[in-house]
């Protein structure tokens, strides 16, 4: 039995008894120039490994981790609105809305931070269609905040409209209100031009 063959095995043994075995520790006993390897077996070896059966005490610890309570922090904010979630990260930030308005037309060569300022404030207020917002917006708010690009983005922007389509059964039901709404929409007064930063918050992703 070779080296890394030795110290697998006492670190899967470990795993199976709840000891909570120290990656780090292990690799440090093991060659220098056999680390890599064997991090790669322990790799292998945790994608497949069973949950141990911790006792109640080793279940309250880890729910208590910092890492653990992050992560399921950030995936619970991925299912709320944007509108909870920007001023979250904001605060955390330590920014008020200007500064984040006065950062963002910085970065977009833009001089109207006032109204930068009052589309965060509707962001933040529930007010805008967050499927409007440009991507470009999120990369540079995200840049802003420090946070990932992902937890930025919109709830269900991944979805594609082939998720949405309605059963030939109920076309009787639909047809006619989506007929009603084109004419609407037909006669309705053509929206005034956009500018840069209309685009940036109304333009939708690719703007």
């Amino acid at each position: 039995m070779t080296a890394i063959e030795q110290i697998l095995g006492e670190f899967i043994d470990a795993w199976k008894a709840g000891h909570r075995p120290d990656v780090e520790a292990y690799l440090a006993r093991a060659p220098e120039g056999e680390r890599d390897e064997l991090a790669a077996q322990i790799s292998r070896w945790l994608d497949i490994a069973p949950t141990p059966d911790y006792d109640a005490a080793t279940r309250a610890a880890i729910a208590q981790e910092p890492a653990l309570r992050a992560a399921l922090e950030t995936t619970d904010m991925l299912w709320s609105p944007l509108s909870e979630r920007l001023p979250t990260l904001r605060e955390r930030a330590g920014l008020a809305v200007r500064d984040v308005a006065r950062r963002l037309v910085a970065i977009f060569d833009l001089d109207d931070e006032a109204r930068a300022t009052e589309y965060l404030a509707r962001i933040e207020g529930d007010e805008l269609d967050e499927s409007r917002l440009s991507r470009r917006l999120l990369d540079a708010l995200a840049a802003i905040l420090g946070a990932d690009r992902e937890v930025l983005t919109p709830v269900g922007a991944t979805m594609t409209g082939q998720s949405f389509f309605r059963a030939v059964e109920n076309a009787d039901q639909w047809l006619p209100q989506d007929i009603d709404a084109l004419s609407r929409a037909a006669l309705a007064k053509a929206p005034a031009p956009m500018d840069e930063l209309d685009r940036l918050f109304l333009g939708g992703p690719d703007a």
